[in-house]
């Protein structure tokens, strides 16, 4: 059985700011850059996990899509673990449903949302994410756009 090798903390600490940042300069090499190509994200609001960059490429497009103002804030400071390489971050994620595309087939209903959720991801030592775990209450989030 090989032998894992601790990341580095800085990398894991450093890991949320830039995953955040990614979010709110919608710039979409700098936020594909931040995850290995073989990847698994799972999100409330997605019907099934992601597996690769292009499928992260749409999720991106299609939230600063329906959501142009979408941003999150961090909470605290990340809890990392440099044993399994993992990071997490608790967020307040805003924005405003101005746009088509996400939900998909939603026309706008011009409502802002701001939704509490924490992050966990797995973070190889290039400080790309293996993983993305995200956990909040799609409910309360379709709730404030009116589509719940």
């Amino acid at each position: 059985m090989p032998i894992r090798t601790a990341i580095d903390a800085a990398v894991l600490t450093s890991y949320p700011a830039r995953y955040f940042a990614a979010w709110s300069q919608r710039d979409i090499e700098f936020a594909l850059e931040l995850f290995t190509p073989g990847l698994s994200w799972i999100d409330p609001s997605l019907p099934a996990e992601l597996t690769s960059r292009k499928e992260a490429q749409g999720f991106f497009e299609a939230a600063w899509q329906g959501f142009p103002d979408i941003a999150f804030v961090a909470v605290g400071e990340p809890l990392v673990d440099v044993e399994t390489g993992r990071v997490a971050h608790e967020w307040r994620m805003t924005g405003t449903h101005t746009g088509e595309g996400f939900p998909p087939g939603v026309p706008p209903t011009g409502k802002p949302f701001d939704v509490a959720g924490t992050d966990v991801w797995q973070v190889d030592a290039d400080g790309r994410a293996l993983s993305v775990r995200a956990y909040y209450d799609v409910t309360t989030l379709l709730s404030q756009l009116g589509l719940a």
